[in-house]
């Protein structure tokens, strides 16, 4: 995978997370006009989309630092179409 894409993905991650803790906000304001049980489980759920929205920055903070080659390292699997290796203990 390369950096690029890692960095897409985490911006429409970022994107959508702030999307639902704008409308968690907006139910949890106005329990008049979404009722009064959706309004709680918005209120309730903004905690948790905080966590969220700290975690996508701490990571997007921390895969912003890290070269793009690693990326490509680090998705390579070692082996994966070789040979297994030879027992030369056998004679």
């Amino acid at each position: 995978m390369k950096k690029d894409e890692v960095v897409e993905k985490l911006d429409q991650a970022g994107r959508k997370i702030h999307d639902m803790h704008a409308s968690a906000w907006n139910v949890g304001l106005n329990p008049t006009t979404h009722g009064w049980g959706r309004s709680l489980l918005g209120i309730v759920s903004i905690p948790v989309l905080s966590a969220a929205s700290i975690g996508h920055l701490v990571g997007s903070a921390v895969v912003n630092q890290v070269g793009a080659d690693t990326f490509e390292k680090v998705t390579e699997f070692p082996g994966g179409k070789k040979d297994p290796p030879k027992d030369d203990t056998k004679p």
